[in-house]
């Protein structure tokens, strides 16, 4: 992978919480998943709901790569029966979901987050210092 990351406990696991910092690149969002995988695992988030988070984070952070084409941060919150997303980049432009073209193999991320999710929404930061947005989702965990 030719991104890096760093978690706030040594195992990202620790406290039900992580954040992991990367550059955009092709590569990320599979890598993302798969580092993410084992820390539902220990934080028992299994099934079909581990599925959900996993696959809204894919489509969130491989948004992130092909739209904003920024760094970014990924924080992930675990509390009894519930799982908070939030991916930070420094693209103020806000998320569009697109509408629904049977034609095009892409464009469904955010419509499929919006199925998923209980939850999801955005916030823009209008900073000078430390532009772009936040997309938070919130999933069963």
């Amino acid at each position: 992978m030719t991104s890096t990351g760093t978690a706030t406990s040594e195992d990202g696991t620790a406290d039900g919480h992580v954040c992991w910092s990367y550059r955009p690149a092709p590569d990320v969002p599979a890598g993302v998943r798969r580092r993410l995988a084992p820390v539902l695992e220990a934080w028992h988030v299994e099934g079909e709901n581990a599925e959900d988070v996993l696959l809204v984070v894919t489509e969130l952070v491989a948004n992130v790569v092909d739209h904003a084409g920024t760094p970014f941060e990924i924080t992930l919150h675990r509390e009894p029966g519930v799982l908070r997303v939030f991916v930070r980049d420094e693209c103020p432009r806000p998320p569009e979901p697109r509408g629904m073209d049977p034609r095009s193999s892409r464009g469904r991320g955010l419509l499929v987050v919006q199925a998923v999710c209980r939850d999801w929404g955005y916030e823009v930061h209008g900073d000078a210092d430390t532009p772009g947005k936040t997309v938070r989702a919130e999933l069963a965990a």
